[in-house]
């Protein structure tokens, strides 16, 4: 798919923050201020996005793993329906301190939700009381949902898309730390400094907005 303007503003990619909330560092991207929220040059989104898209689609061609943070709580079953779509691994709940900077510790807590999934499927399982049975599905479903978007990441993601990156500060440390290849979606409210190749600039409040965002970037 080519990237218009209609096809921009048709999916709201092009609201910003407030102004009165948003970073001087994006001022490049802002073409206009409506009502005191600001309003982003459709063509710097595009080439933003395709040069984001270019990133992961290199990634897939060469079988390697990406990671898709989101916090957002309103977000969580939309993102994982779009990696059931399209394959990538997610964190969609609170996101684990450390879950890059110390992922070998981690690991331990994938691991112990696998094994646990694993034994339900198990005759020991069925030979547990129901009252057992209850209280392990509980357990399992309490580190499903911190964990469960990255039950089949054996090691560090070899790309991180952070989604909202203002909100993601603490995650985008590890990430800078880390030296992990990444790609920051955020809104004019972001006042990192961040590489500009790495960096899309688009609305964040958006669910239309953030799924034709996602899509595009995993879709051939």
């Amino acid at each position: 798919m080519s990237l218009t303007t209609a096809i921009i503003l048709d999916n709201k990619l092009h609201i910003g923050s407030l102004q009165k909330e948003s970073s001087p560092k994006t001022r490049a991207s802002w073409t206009d201020v409506v009502n005191g929220v600001v309003i982003l040059d459709p063509e710097k989104i595009a080439a933003q996005l395709n040069q984001a898209k270019a990133k992961v689609q290199a990634i897939k061609a060469d079988n390697k793993s990406v990671l898709v943070v989101c916090d957002k709580v309103a977000y969580t079953d939309e993102l994982q329906a779009l990696s059931e779509a399209h394959g990538f691994h997610y964190l969609n709940d609170k996101v684990p301190g450390g879950f890059l900077t110390n992922f070998e510790t981690l690991t331990s807590k994938i691991k112990d939700l696998n094994q646990k999934v694993a034994f339900e499927e198990s005759e020991e399982f069925a030979k547990l009381t129901k009252k057992e049975q209850v209280m392990h599905k509980r357990s399992v479903k309490k580190i499903k949902r911190v964990y469960g978007g990255v039950a089949k990441l054996a090691k560090k993601p070899d790309l991180v898309i952070v989604v909202d990156g203002a909100t993601m500060t603490n995650f985008l440390h590890e990430v800078k730390k880390e030296k992990i290849e990444n790609i920051v979606l955020a809104s004019t409210d972001f006042s990192q400094r961040w590489d500009e190749s790495s960096l899309v600039l688009a609305n964040m409040k958006s669910y239309q907005s953030l799924d034709f965002i996602i899509s595009y970037l995993f879709s051939k």
